[in-house]
């Protein structure tokens, strides 16, 4: 019988049919593979790599803080995935040079929805002037609302005439949400108080001066209801 034959046979035997039937088979039956080793870099390694950036903008003299946004910069342009380029522009946002800002403009126009809300975030932390215009016509032209708000809030708060005649644009907007956002942030802008009247924000744009209503306490309110 082969299968008395089998047992009868010796182990060093046994062993050398056993290497003779896994070549016959191929490699992929062998149990014991060898480790794969690969060179892709996968997008959770690209973006480790980029946050390391971010300490070192504390301490960096502008020389090298140029230095390390132009490294950013040349990376944001070929890379792919819109998680990494978030990440990249909330680390370049942690540097105070010019480049740093062109960044975070341009990213206004990414084609992805977080790397533009994650911009006018950025923006807003920095409340420089430079970006009015840009956050402008975020607030035009933009598709999503969501970015639309973000642009609106970093207007908010950059205190300057420019920013509240941006803000005027916005505030024609039909949309409500848009409307009481945009009342909001000309709060913020320029540091006067007309309520939640947009027609009186609408007038203070212009350049007119509305009469604001006097606010009204509650008992006063109460006293005009009473009967007695």
């Amino acid at each position: 019988m082969v299968r008395m034959t089998f047992l009868r046979m010796k182990p060093v035997a046994l062993l050398s049919a056993a290497a003779v039937a896994v070549a016959a088979l191929g490699c992929t039956s062998w149990p014991f593979t060898e480790k794969e080793r690969t060179s892709i870099i996968t997008p959770g390694m690209r973006m480790a790599a980029v946050r390391e950036f971010g300490p070192r903008a504390k301490n960096a003299d502008m020389a090298e803080q140029q230095r390390l946004c132009e490294q950013l910069a040349l990376h944001i342009q070929t890379e792919p995935d819109p998680l990494v380029r978030q990440e990249i522009q909330n680390t370049v946002a942690k540097f105070s040079t010019p480049l740093a800002l062109k960044m975070l403009l341009a990213g206004l126009q990414d084609d992805d929805l977080n790397v533009r809300l994650t911009c006018c975030y950025r923006l807003a932390e920095r409340g420089d002037v430079a970006a009015i215009g840009p956050l402008r016509t975020a607030v035009e032209t933009d598709q999503e609302l969501d970015v639309r708000l973000a642009a609106i809030d970093a207007l908010g708060k950059i205190r300057s005439t420019e920013s509240v005649a941006a803000l005027g644009v916005a505030l024609a907007d039909r949309d409500p949400a848009v409307q009481y956002a945009s009342v909001q942030a000309l709060k913020t802008a320029s540091g006067q108080d007309l309520g939640n009247d947009v027609a009186a924000w609408q007038q203070y744009v212009s350049g007119g001066s509305p009469a604001v209503q006097p606010e009204i306490s509650v008992a006063q309110r109460v006293k005009e209801w009473s009967p007695f």
